[in-house]
C-alpha cells in the first residue's frame, strides 16, 4: 500500500518549512534511534559472531554491504579493540 502523493507533497512542505538545523537534528536522533535499536538486536543476537565488539558489529548492520570483502575486513581491524 503506498501513501497518497498529496499526502507526501504535504509531508516534504513541513520538512522544508523547518530550519537546516532542525532537519539536521531529526537527522542525528534518528541514526541514534536507529544505533540503539541494533545495540539492543546484537545484545540479543545468541547466535552473533564471536570476538566481534560493539562497534565492528554496528558497522556491519550499517554499512557491511558497501565494502568488499577485503575492504571490509580492512575496517574491521582498524575497529579492533
Amino acid at each position: 500500500m503506498t501513501t497518497p502523493l498529496s499526502a507526501d507533497e504535504r509531508m516534504w512542505q513541513l520538512l522544508m518549512q523547518r530550519s537546516p538545523g532542525d532537519r539536521l537534528g531529526m537527522c542525528t536522533r534518528m541514526f541514534s534511534a536507529a544505533k540503539a535499536l541494533a545495540l539492543a538486536g546484537i545484545a540479543a543476537d545468541t547466535t552473533r559472531a564471536a570476538g566481534l565488539n560493539a562497534r565492528q558489529e554496528i558497522f556491519l548492520r550499517f554499512y557491511g554491504s558497501d565494502f568488499t570483502a577485503e575492504k571490509r575486513a580492512a575496517i574491521l581491524a582498524a575497529l579492533g579493540g
